[in-house]
């Protein structure tokens, strides 16, 4: 697989971070936001190939930069994360057009295969 251009938009820099070391380590490209707000003005400005988009922000709710960036980058491939407590809004997230999900906490192997899984679907289908 080539290396992706992936943006991790999460307010805990613990799950940045640890995103971006696993993507890392396989060669792709990692950058972070810990806000909604950042995240899409980095979604206008740079090119990703994949968005992993946490539900829960402190200044914006997932649903709503979900999506803001399907209209704007429909293309883009999103991954959404939650707690498992919020199951429902992950499944909602996939009906409003979101790629996969990931529930936290996830195993380094399960990101790895999520954004893999998700950017292979992504390329059939362009």
């Amino acid at each position: 697989m080539k290396p992706l251009e992936v943006l991790v938009i999460d307010d805990e820099s613990v799950i940045c971070d640890a995103c971006e070391m696993v993507l890392s380590e396989k060669g792709h490209t990692v950058a972070k936001s810990t806000n909604g707000t950042d995240g899409i003005r980095a979604i206008r400005q740079q090119v990703y190939d994949i968005v992993l988009l946490d539900m829960k922000l402190p200044d914006m709710d997932g649903m709503q930069i979900l999506k803001t960036v399907l209209e704007e980058k429909p293309g883009l491939c999103i991954i959404v994360m939650t707690g498992y407590s919020s199951i429902s809004n992950a499944v909602e997230a996939i009906k409003q057009g979101a790629d996969n999900y990931l529930a936290k906490p996830f195993t380094d192997d399960e990101l790895i295969e999520a954004v893999e899984k998700a950017c292979r679907v992504k390329n059939k289908l362009k």
